[in-house]
């Protein structure tokens, strides 16, 4: 219900989300501790006058990723699942869980303008799958627009001391 009624206010002005906001909306989200691993794919890359070998080599899986979520992180989603990196000062809009179901955009500067992804996924304690819509605008004006898919599961217990990504 909540997902309809963020597509039913497509006409009004996207709004910045509060911290607070984030945090309620994924107050409901269960995450359970241990080693995650993170695959993502690039399954669309186009933009205008994109090489097309270019857009070749965008195409593909990317490294995975291996981190651990400690019991105060799994009790905060908010702090694991939209971490953005240091220093970024990215904005949440429409942010909505429906279920198990989580869709939103997140706003984050880059060097030539926003880069604004939209995300939508289907989230359970031990496992995640997500579609990345991403826009991101280069320094001609024109846009880039990447479609990534990310899956990412628990898959096992962490080291001590093993607490940040790898």
């Amino acid at each position: 219900m909540l997902l309809a009624n963020a597509a039913c206010r497509a006409d009004a002005p996207p709004r910045d989300m509060s911290r607070e906001e984030v945090a309620r909306v994924l107050a409901g989200l269960p995450v359970t501790p241990g080693l995650w691993e993170t695959r993502s794919v690039v399954t669309d890359a186009a933009g205008p006058n994109l090489p097309v070998e270019v857009r070749r080599r965008m195409i593909g899986p990317r490294p995975r990723v291996r981190h651990c979520v400690s019991a105060a992180d799994a009790a905060r989603p908010a702090a694991h699942f939209l971490a953005t990196p240091a220093g970024r000062d990215c904005r949440f809009r429409d942010l909505a869980l429906d279920g198990n179901r989580l869709a939103g955009t997140t706003v984050c500067p880059g060097p030539t303008g926003p880069v604004v992804t939209r995300m939508t996924g289907v989230y359970r304690p031990a496992h995640y799958m997500a579609r990345l819509d991403i826009a991101h605008r280069l320094p001609d004006g024109a846009v880039l627009t990447l479609n990534v898919t990310s899956e990412g599961r628990r898959v096992g217990d962490c080291d001590d001391g093993q607490a940040r990504p790898r």
